[in-house]
């Protein structure tokens, strides 16, 4: 598949899993997997990564996903506090909601397709990790950000820009991995 096309398949892919709420977590996971192999160079099948990586890993994965039910909902309830307290009473808490909507999202589910850790120890991590981090979580806050004003200004983008962001975001944790020394380099780049 051409490089087109299979950014648009992830993005309609990863949409469809966060629309069921339920599948948000194992869809990103699966996702974030056939983003890795992509950024990666791996010849794998596109549809061979994604079964793997919704076996190995849609339990954990699902139960982090969940978690951003509740802090969701939490940014719904201070949404609708909107009209009483206006923009400066309720910016702050959203910003805080939507920073460990963030977390959760791009860190922690990240975490569960790369690593093997319980699940608890996974939300550590990546809460861990995009806090001491901020220069990470915070470009990670502008694309989505910008990827969110692009489709909400023309929605066609909506075929392109979260398989763009999630590809881009794929490139900068395997660097960060590699850099902190969390894994090994692919044979590919040892060479280069």
């Amino acid at each position: 598949m051409d490089s087109l096309g299979s950014v648009i398949l992830i993005s309609l892919f990863w949409l469809v899993s966060l629309g069921l709420v339920v599948t948000a977590g194992a869809g990103t996971v699966v996702a974030y997997e056939v983003c890795r192999r992509y950024v990666l160079g791996k010849d794998a099948g596109l549809w061979a990564v994604g079964a793997l990586a919704w076996q190995q890993s849609w339990r954990q994965a699902t139960v982090v996903g969940l978690l951003t039910v509740p802090v969701a909902a939490v940014g719904i309830l201070t949404f609708s506090y909107l009209p009483t307290l206006g923009l400066p009473g309720v910016l702050v808490p959203l910003m805080v909601v939507g920073l460990f909507l963030l977390l959760l999202v791009f860190w922690c589910l990240p975490l569960v397709a790369r690593f093997t850790n319980p699940t608890w120890r996974q939300v550590r991590n990546g809460l861990t990790l995009g806090l001491t981090t901020p220069s990470l979580t915070f470009l990670l806050g502008i694309a989505v950000v910008l990827g969110g004003v692009a489709i909400w200004n023309f929605m066609p983008a909506v075929f392109v820009a979260p398989g763009l962001i999630l590809l881009w975001w794929c490139y900068l944790l395997e660097r960060f991995f590699v850099a902190r020394g969390l894994v090994q380099p692919e044979p590919e780049e040892a060479l280069s």
